[in-house]
């Protein structure tokens, strides 16, 4: 798997990442970027790419054959929008958006026939942002979703290439509908943000700075999301709003019953909660994703 030529737009946490695996793996003989210029300028001086890609500012055409878009899901929705024809006949784009709904559609109505355009979620990431947390070892052992709605020859090409990427770089992939992927992030990525953000602002809103002298791990495990930034968040809870309201009723529900079991003596119920929870947390799949690399 090789290309002569890879593209990224966004060279922050994910973009660099991407580009500094694919380079580790020799996915392409060139590596170009498309970010703002200190971005730019720190990413070349970095080694992270080439050079800076002009072709879509000049108007031209971009003659990458792999283009990925590793901008926040807004940005990456207007990329499409007012770009979609600067890629070449034949090139592959694929994204990093967090939602996919929105973005895939779109991208039906933007990008040529004539080029392909795979969706894609790396399950990978981190609550610090920017080019310099950028690791070649992001997407090691991480589930990396990719997009299979309406597949024809073509995108079937396209979605087995992207695989060969995704593999390459250290990522394990999934495919999955873009239905699909919105409704099950926003239960196991999304909530989980809210729900750091929620817990970090209870703290916060008691005013007692005594109390957090006594917070340890468990704490600060569970409020390490509520570092995420709002400016990337704001889009996905814009483009997912409908399964991210469904998901917290659901984790509503489960603090609801537990504080009714707490309140009214019934800790037959909390037993049993927490019984089926340990059951989830030993399953093979979950435990991959709580054990440390």
């Amino acid at each position: 798997m090789g290309f002569k030529h890879v593209a990224i737009v966004g060279v922050g946490l994910i973009g660099g990442s991407f580009a500094l695996a694919a380079r580790r793996a020799g996915l392409s003989e060139r590596i170009t970027g498309w970010d703002a210029k200190a971005v730019l300028d720190e990413a070349c001086a970095r080694g992270i790419i080439d050079a800076v890609e002009s072709s879509f500012d000049s108007g031209g055409v971009c003659d990458a054959d792999l283009v990925y878009l590793a901008a926040p899901v807004g940005a990456i929705i207007g990329f499409l929008r007012t770009r979609g024809n600067a890629f070449k006949a034949g090139a592959i784009v694929t994204d990093a958006g967090s939602t996919k709904r929105e973005i895939c559609r779109v991208a039906r109505e933007a990008v040529p026939k004539t080029v392909s355009f795979v969706g894609g979620h790396p399950m990978a990431g981190s609550h610090n942002g920017g080019i310099e947390h950028a690791s070649a070892e992001l997407f090691q052992g991480a589930p990396y979703a990719l997009i299979v709605d309406e597949p024809n020859g073509e995108s079937i090409g396209a979605l087995g290439a992207v695989e060969g990427v995704v593999r390459s770089i250290g990522g394990r992939p999934v495919r999955v509908s873009a239905q699909s992927h919105d409704r099950t992030v926003a239960r196991v990525s999304h909530a989980p943000q809210l729900i750091a953000t929620a817990l970090a602002c209870a703290g916060a809103r008691r005013g007692d700075k005594a109390d957090l002298q006594l917070a340890g791990s468990g704490f600060s495990e569970m409020v390490r999301l509520a570092a995420s930034r709002w400016s990337m968040w704001e889009d996905i809870c814009r483009t997912n709003a409908d399964e991210i309201t469904l998901a917290l009723d659901e984790v509503i529900g489960e603090l609801e019953a537990a504080r009714a079991g707490i309140a009214g003596g019934d800790f037959e119920s909390l037993r049993t909660a927490f019984e089926e929870a340990n059951d989830l947390v030993r399953r093979s799949a979950y435990a991959a994703i709580i054990q440390p690399r």
